[in-house]
């Protein structure tokens, strides 16, 4: 029989998320035991796995740490993995980029260890066979993938403890699977659980080496040290009391390796990953093969807003040509550093990442678009083509102070960044059932249109969904695009109140360096009159999350608002819902300012015609944890509203200025 070389491996990429002082945390109080006690036990091999922000800390903070990983690497009891510096999900990066990242992570362990990685790994084993070409001109020989990426691999199957080779193009790459069903658990027995893998690697009936990977999380390692496991398993080695077994790394046993299991491995991604991906914040066990990480992109807007940024800006770098070098690689860095899979995933949960760390994504794509805009001459523009890939036409807005989309898709704006400062203030989640007891059937971006029936004003008053709702969901045509006077027409017809009376509502937008102008034509198309109320919707996403969530003070939240009501000046509080009421007697809101306090930045709204007015905070609960109503973000919901009694085949105008002011002193009205 061959000997089963049994391979573990200390990731700690699912880890990557943590901030400094809990990484610090972990250190002391587990990864500096079991890092003394490697150092003591020569005979226990480990490959470990980090993030490059993780080596980076540890050479800066922890430089006797690095010492120890370099120590037992040139003993051969060590090895440390490669992959991306980042941590990114490959599959989504341009192939310039995924070698740059690989690259880079490559010096870094070289530098901090003395030994360039000839394995690697991937977040959550998000994988596409692309990955075989990248990894060959980075010298990457060989990769750990989770088992059920392979297909038909299982326990009972005689290549399941074999090592794989899968090729594309001319190119091969090893495969060591990772089985961490087989992995030990605290309190149990070190000599029982090398049996039993000594026996289900014997049931193969195999006479070349075999190997069987697992790989463990930092407390889990820490969990089997505290409970005796590794100091049993020391003595099984040092007493030499394994027979048919052997502790090894996965470069020496490739070494020796003389057969490979041939496979095609599709695009896949690990089983806890791919549970996520078929239907939004539900887990699903069925056919999870063949999941990729597309699905789960296609499951969750809000990541999905997040990978069309990214593939944007990496196709504004790859495009600039002739550019300043610095600004240019520098722009490269911070879209590598928003490419990070802990900007898409919650590694704990494999739910979407928190509100937070998806707009800190938004500001590092914002300083990298900033920095190619200063590396040439930049000249506003306005493109239509599919931004995002769904079959429609988006409409691109690069202006000097801001990037945004619009969409057909309600004929709103999906994204707004402001370029030198702040996050996308249109990435706002949809409130959903089970986590904020109540239901969006719409996308919440900026100028979203509602017409409904007076019946229903006082849902639309204490913000209830809206049932006989028209225009938010709408697919709007388009009728007239004009790029050089950054003009856009757009126009949807609808079935209004329960009569089904066609209406008509033609969109205009005139694109300006400082914002907006948007130009409504309501018009009642039937033979019949129609009453009800018009209102325009904008939503302002929380991207500063040191601030409080809504706040009646002014300068404690991240929004103030100031109005001029009826010719007089008035503070709104932003934590409470507030109500402004439009009469044809003593007017209304005439002009609307929201600032953004910690980026000092106006938002200056003006109809032209006073309004009604309604303003409230919407929190949303944490999507990761269903029961511990934890916030994780909030939007700021402003709505402008007007009464309509529009006779047969007439039409009502109304417009609204939206000014973009970046404010250096202490303004208001």
């Amino acid at each position: 029989m061959g000997i089963l070389n049994i391979c573990m491996e200390l990731s700690f990429k699912d880890d990557g998320a943590l901030s400094d002082s809990e990484w610090e945390n972990n250190y002391q109080i587990m990864l500096k035991k079991f890092l003394t006690f490697l150092y003591s036990h020569p005979k226990i091999p480990f490959a470990f796995s980090f993030t490059g922000l993780q080596l980076e800390f540890l050479q800066s903070v922890h430089p006797e740490a690095i010492e120890i990983f370099s120590e037992i690497t040139s003993r051969k009891q060590g090895e440390v993995l490669g992959g991306g510096f980042y941590t990114p999900v490959f599959p989504l990066l341009f192939p310039v980029d995924r070698s740059g990242q690989i690259e880079k992570m490559n010096a870094a362990v070289r530098m901090g260890v003395g030994k360039k990685p000839r394995g690697m790994t991937l977040l959550k084993s998000i994988w596409e066979p692309a990955l075989i070409i990248t990894c060959q001109s980075c010298g990457i020989e060989y990769i750990l993938l989770d088992a059920s990426l392979i297909p038909g691999i299982t326990p009972s199957e005689k290549n399941s403890f074999l090592p794989f080779i899968t090729s594309m193009q001319g190119k091969t790459l090893k495969v060591i699977p990772i089985q961490n069903e087989l992995k030990p658990q605290p309190g149990k027995s070190a000599s029982l659980w090398i049996e039993n893998l000594e026996k289900k690697s014997q049931a193969q009936n195999s006479t070349l080496p075999t190997i069987v990977s697992m790989s463990f999380s930092l407390k889990e390692i820490s969990a089997l040290l505290n409970s005796g496991f590794f100091e049993e398993l020391n003595s099984l080695v040092t007493e030499k009391k394994l027979e048919s077994s052997q502790l090894n790394l996965p470069q020496l046993y490739l070494k020796s390796a003389r057969e490979y299991s041939s496979a095609y491995i599709p695009s896949g991604m690990s089983e806890n990953l791919s549970r996520w991906a078929k239907k939004r914040y539900v887990s699903s066990n069925s056919n999870l093969f063949g999941r990729t990480f597309y699905d789960y992109l296609n499951a969750y807007p809000m990541v999905k807003q997040l990978y069309d940024r990214i593939m944007y800006m990496s196709m504004l770098i790859s495009q600039t040509h002739g550019a300043d070098k610095i600004r240019k690689r520098a722009a490269q860095e911070k879209l590598w550093e928003a490419e990070s899979g802990f900007n898409f995933i919650c590694c704990t949960t494999c739910l979407p990442a928190p509100a937070q760390k998806i707009q800190h994504a938004f500001r590092l794509l914002n300083e990298a678009e900033k920095l190619v805009r200063e590396s040439k001459e930049f000249r506003e523009s306005v493109t239509s083509y599919d931004y995002n890939a769904d079959g429609l036409n988006e409409y691109v807005c690069q202006m000097e102070k801001y990037h945004a989309i619009i969409t057909p898709r309600g004929g709103q704006i999906a994204e707004l960044d402001l370029v030198n400062s702040g996050s996308n203030y249109a990435a706002n989640y949809s409130r959903i059932k089970q986590f904020d007891s109540a239901d969006d059937s719409y996308n919440r971006g900026i100028f979203v249109e509602h017409l409904f029936e007076n019946k229903d004003f006082d849902d639309f008053l204490y913000f209830k969904p809206i049932k006989n709702d028209c225009f938010c969901n709408s697919i709007f045509s388009e009728v007239k695009f004009d790029g050089k006077r950054r003009e856009l027409q757009l126009e949807s017809k609808a079935l209004y109140s329960s009569l089904k009376v066609p209406v008509k509502l033609c969109k205009n937008y005139i694109i300006t360096s400082n914002g907006f102008i948007v130009q409504y034509i309501l018009k009642n198309e039937s033979p019949f009159p129609v009453k009800g109320v018009f209102a325009v919707e904008m939503n302002f996403a929380k991207t500063d999350f040191s601030c409080k969530t809504g706040s009646s003070k002014q300068k404690e939240g991240q929004y103030g608002a100031e109005m001029i009501f009826r010719g007089s000046k008035q503070n709104i509080p932003t934590g409470t819902p507030f109500h402004a009421k439009n009469s044809a007697e003593h007017g209304g809101l005439s002009l609307l300012q929201i600032t953004d306090n910690p980026e000092k930045t106006l938002l200056l709204f003006e109809p032209n015609e006073e309004s009604g007015f309604l303003l409230n905070t919407i929190n949303f609960n944490d999507r990761t944890n269903p029961e511990s109503k934890v916030l994780d973000s909030s939007t700021l919901s402003v709505q402008f509203y007007w009464e309509i009694d529009m006779a047969p085949a007439r039409a009502m105008e109304k417009t609204i200025n939206l000014s973009i002011i970046s404010q250096k002193k202490k303004s208001g009205f």
